[in-house]
């Protein structure tokens, strides 16, 4: 009878180990993605993330407005030389090239627009 009893618990110790060591693999990811969908849930993108997949350039921004580039915000001062990633510069200059673009659009129509307005260059 005590025979049965330790080969029951050597079954069930290794039944145990053996659920145990599949739950380890599930939930073990070889390379974080930011992006990536892990048990349902999107991984949210950091800084880290974006500083690694975006190589660094300085700007000299000539408005202060925030940049977004998947939920991650930085914060660019107008005036002030900043590094910051490529996309960051990318945004903010498709930004200003879109300001430009809409007051030259206003001044097409016949819409008196002045000098300067709208991040156009003054006559």
């Amino acid at each position: 009878m005590r025979r049965k009893k330790k080969e029951q618990i050597v079954k069930e110790v290794k039944a145990k180990i053996a659920e145990l060591a599949e739950a380890v693999a599930e939930e073990v990811v070889t390379e974080r993605i930011p992006g990536q969908v892990v048990h349902g849930l999107k991984t949210p993108w950091t800084y880290g993330d974006v500083d690694r997949a975006f190589p660094p350039c300085t700007i000299m921004p000539e408005e202060t407005i925030p940049v977004t580039y998947n939920g991650v915000r930085y914060q660019l001062l107008s005036g002030v030389e900043m590094t910051v990633p490529t996309i960051i510069r990318d945004i903010y200059f498709e930004h200003r090239r879109r300001t430009r673009d809409a007051g030259k659009s206003l001044k097409g129509m016949g819409i008196m627009v002045e000098a300067g307005a709208g991040g156009l260059p003054p006559e």
